[in-house]
């Protein structure tokens, strides 16, 4: 056979495949999924993210014909789940439900690179972190506890969900920024660390809406910033961390869907504009109001834009504040 005539032969085939995968990717975005699909989650039952999971798998085994089963794979900083979630079958049969911790702030804390493989499906909700103290305590506003700070160095506690976890970052973020230093203080959880926090025994605490809002809605705390980009409709009069001057403490944790690395993309079309229906469910959101979760969604490419974002925004405060698990 000629050149001509292989080269011929060869764009024949390739023509042939590409126009046979065409055919197919419709065809799997339709029927998926054809059977049961496992929800690994890295955390234990019963958190925020739990919660969550259910929520969207419950509303996507309602519209998607098929089993969506949580499945809890709790420990080692997230890196469990996520070890369970990469090795597991690309098929779209196991997806993962997750924050960004495990993903980019254990592995560098760890001294290891992101995980950046995982396919971004949508994100679906977001919790900004709040800086806050009991309501008794002397402090009025932000600039009070910076002065406080600079005048007793280290003296000052900060209590958060535990070493690494974004409600750190934030506090870790706010305390450089402000050129202060306090002394972290970490819990398992971010209810754990509201009896000590109210009780006096921590100063401060760092911790995500689901935990303050209850607590600033009793009037039992005091809200001095907020990491969002714009105010809490809520809570309209605590400042964001970017008003009080500080923007580079600007981060907005959330909650997303993943799948495992190489997944096709038929299985991302098939989810995402379901995934974009429950965020505007108005039975997904009565059932998550209780927790005060804010439901927004991001599709793929904004979720790939973020994770990309926050491996240069957490690295960064991980080796100037030299955050390392176990401390």
């Amino acid at each position: 056979m000629s050149g001509s005539a292989r080269w011929r032969f060869g764009a024949i085939i390739g023509t042939a495949l590409f126009l046979a995968a065409g055919a197919v990717t419709p065809t799997l975005a339709q029927t998926y999924p054809s059977g049961p699909v496992r929800v690994l989650v890295p955390y234990g039952a019963g958190g925020a993210t739990d919660v969550l999971a259910r929520v969207f798998s419950e509303y996507l085994q309602r519209h998607l014909g098929q089993s969506f089963t949580i499945e809890n794979r709790a420990g080692g900083a997230g890196q469990i789940g996520v070890t369970a979630a990469a090795s597991a079958p690309n098929d779209g049969s196991t997806l993962f439900f997750t924050t960004t911790a495990p993903l980019t702030i254990a592995p560098l804390m760890l001294g290891k690179d992101a995980r950046l493989d995982f396919v971004p499906i949508a994100i679906v909700s977001i919790q900004p972190a709040w800086l806050v103290a009991r309501a008794a305590s002397p402090f009025k506003t932000f600039a009070d506890i910076v002065k406080h700070a600079k005048d007793n160095p280290g003296k000052l506690t900060f209590g958060t969900p535990g070493v690494g976890s974004e409600s750190h970052l934030v506090a870790e973020a706010l305390v450089r920024s402000a050129g202060i230093q306090l002394t972290h203080v970490p819990f398992r959880s971010g209810s754990d660390a509201s009896a000590p926090l109210l009780g006096g025994q921590i100063d401060l605490a760092s911790l995500t809406t689901g935990t303050v809002a209850p607590l600033l809605k009793q009037g039992s705390i005091r809200a001095f910033s907020v990491s969002s980009q714009q105010r809490v409709a809520d809570f309209p009069d605590v400042p964001t961390v970017a008003e009080l001057g500080h923007s580079n403490a600007s981060m907005l944790p959330w909650w997303g869907l993943m799948a495992p690395p190489g997944t096709p993309q038929a299985v991302v079309e098939r989810l995402v504009p379901q995934l974009e229906a429950a965020t505007k469910d108005t039975g997904v959101r009565e059932r998550l109001a209780a927790s005060f979760v804010q439901i927004e969604f991001a599709g793929p490419q904004e979720f790939a834009r973020r994770l990309q974002g926050e491996v240069t925004l957490y690295g960064d405060i991980i080796r100037a504040a030299n955050i390392k698990l176990g401390q």
